[in-house]
């Protein structure tokens, strides 16, 4: 593997970007593979799987190539470990700001020397280092990426205090974050046409990232009241933990970034909702395998742009998505984005005054749809009966949202549910939780993508076509729906439903 690294190392090759770290002991600073400054030599180069392993080393990151900003934090160099992976996702969101290790292995099911020697083995830091890291790397982005004050960056990425800010992020990247500030203005003053403010903070994505497409997807699904979905952007309500708020996504393709904007009541919710709004949007997925194993497969390639898979948008919230799909099952979109609506208002849990028009309600929580008379906006009797269970099952915790699990457990727990079927189990599994091997193989649009002539393949007929498509089968049916160019998933009616 050394062997190889230092070939990509020297080739200076982006595709590696993510993969691997370097560091040059002569200078202390670490690179991702395709850092544009001068090759060092290989006695002098040492090799890291992560970049907390990197920093744990005492190496810090590159001021040229910025490896702790233009690359994901991990990069599934954790073995397959979905224990470190759920982990991981917790910290990133800022679960330890306000939670203990002890609490966080709770979660996981293990204990939390089990949980420090699993992070060890991995990452090569305790997860209590690696937060600290997480903290100071999100910070450093919103030093970089936005016009926020210090202070508030530093209350936003979880520290306690400015001086405990001013400690960690000097003894991280050796430079206070005065300086880091002060000298990304004097970058931008120097750039011809680069702005030195911006309000919202950005979101760097790898081209080619069609914003178009996605916002044309979740147009089609906004939930009236909830979200309010533009030719040029997208908006909607949140509520986390005491935390509420809006935010707006737009593109700035100049910067080759998204731009989020949040408005709410406590800033120390921005870690969480700029990573959900990152998964929302599908900024992290390294598309070089899946484009490359996807593109040569004929039932696809008219679904794809120039030999790229559509991003796959997941759910802000995974919970209001598994009421979407409940919702949705054999019924078209725009039926099931009513019904979604109706809920919202009928739950009638209002935004602030000053929210925009189209905001103006947050959707129900599943402890506030638990105590919800969901009669008089038009579902059966059964359907009610199957959203009650389905709610009772994720207070239960019968059923983790989480995308941090083996999509066999998942499928078994949701899937054992009374009115839960496959196509529900697939679909909740792709876009409410991301998983990125979700395939709804009697989902209407994809039989209609697939059928040729007049005779449309079996249920069995399109799994067997679709085992090739492993294990990225959720992008594949993505490339599918979007041959139809409806972007409209319907689900067929079988009997487990009734």
């Amino acid at each position: 593997m050394t062997q190889e690294f230092s070939a990509a190392r020297i080739a200076k090759d982006k595709n590696y970007d993510g993969q691997f770290f370097f560091g040059v002991k002569t200078t202390g600073i670490f690179c991702r593979p395709s850092c544009p400054s001068p090759v060092a030599k290989e006695e002098n180069v040492r090799y890291f799987a992560t970049l907390f392993s990197a920093i744990e080393a005492g190496f810090r990151p590159c001021y040229r190539c910025r490896p702790d900003v233009e690359v994901c934090c991990y990069n599934g160099n954790v073995d397959g470990q979905f224990l470190v992976k759920g982990a991981l996702e917790k910290i990133e969101s800022g679960y330890l700001h306000d939670h203990s290790i002890e609490e966080l292995a709770e979660e996981m099911g293990i204990s939390a020397r089990h949980l420090r020697k699993l992070f060890t083995d991995n990452l090569g830091a305790s997860p209590v280092t690696i937060a600290r890291y997480h903290k100071a790397l999100f910070a450093k982005k919103c030093l970089l990426f936005s016009s926020q004050s210090i202070t508030d960056i530093a209350y936003a990425s979880g520290f306690g205090s400015i001086r405990q800010f001013n400690e960690v992020f000097k003894s991280t990247f050796g430079k206070t974050p005065t300086q880091v500030r002060q000298e990304e203005e004097g970058r931008k003053k120097a750039a011809p046409g680069a702005s030195a403010h911006n309000t919202s903070l950005l979101l760097p994505y790898k081209k080619p990232f069609d914003f178009d497409q996605l916002l044309t997807f979740l147009r089609l699904r906004a939930i009236t009241g909830v979200e309010v979905v533009t030719h040029e952007s997208y908006t909607r309500s949140f509520r986390l933990k005491q935390t509420r708020g809006h935010f707006t996504v737009t593109d700035k393709p100049t910067q080759s970034a998204l731009a989020l904007t949040i408005c709410c009541d406590d800033i120390r919710c921005f870690m969480e909702v700029t990573h959900r709004v990152r998964r929302m949007f599908d900024l992290d997925t390294d598309f070089t395998r899946i484009n490359a194993s996807l593109k040569i497969q004929k039932a696809l390639i008219p679904g794809m742009k120039e030999g790229h898979v559509p991003r796959l948008p997941v759910a802000f919230e995974p919970f209001e998505f598994v009421i979407r799909a409940i919702l949705g099952q054999q019924i078209t979109v725009k039926a099931a984005t009513t019904y979604a609506g109706r809920i919202a208002k009928k739950a009638g849990v209002i935004t602030p005054d000053d929210s925009p028009e189209g905001i103006d309600f947050f959707f129900p929580t599943a402890d506030e749809l638990n105590d919800l008379d969901l009669s008089g906006i038009g579902l059966t009797q059964t359907r009610q009966t199957t959203l009650k269970t389905a709610t009772h099952a994720v207070l239960n915790k019968q059923v983790a949202l989480t995308a941090n699990q083996p999509f066999e457990t998942f499928h078994k727990e949701f899937s054992a549910l009374k009115g839960i079927g496959d196509w529900t189990v697939h679909y909740v599994a792709m876009r409410g939780l991301g998983m990125k091997d979700a395939f709804p193989a009697t989902d209407l649009g994809v039989i209609k993508a697939l059928t040729q002539g007049e005779k449309r393949p079996s249920t069995q007929e399109i799994i067997t076509l679709a085992e090739p498509w492993r294990p990225y089968r959720s992008y594949a049916t993505l490339a599918l729906w979007h041959i139809g160019e409806s972007y409209a998933p319907v689900h067929t009616i079988q009997n487990t439903f009734l």
